[in-house]
């Protein structure tokens, strides 16, 4: 899927409806993974994304842009994720491997 990545970038409204977040499928599987080894997790709701947008400009700036009205509760990274994967990295201890930077070229 990296391959229309470009096209992502390039029209940043077409990535909207899901907040500018992807998640690569050997992260998710990572994520699963922490979950089955996780002893006692019991029922739990994650956010399974990866730590950044799929956007060039600056999180804060595309959440303006396209949510004008939406309050910041707090400071992001300039490419932070507008999704939030806080928990997965606290409660599993999640690292993404695969941001999308690593393979497309822009």
């Amino acid at each position: 899927e990296y391959d229309r990545f470009p096209g992502f970038i390039a029209n940043p409204e077409t990535r909207r409806r899901n907040a500018w977040n992807y998640v690569d499928a050997r992260d998710l599987a990572q994520v699963v993974h922490l979950c089955i080894e996780k002893s006692g997790l019991g029922f739990q709701v994650f956010n399974a994304v990866n730590d950044t947008v799929t956007a060039n400009m600056p999180s804060k700036e595309l959440a303006k842009r396209f949510f004008p009205n939406v309050p910041f509760t707090r400071e992001i990274g300039e490419h932070e994720g507008l999704l939030s994967n806080r928990k997965i990295r606290e409660v599993l201890g999640f690292k993404e491997e695969h941001d999308w930077r690593k393979y497309v070229k822009l």
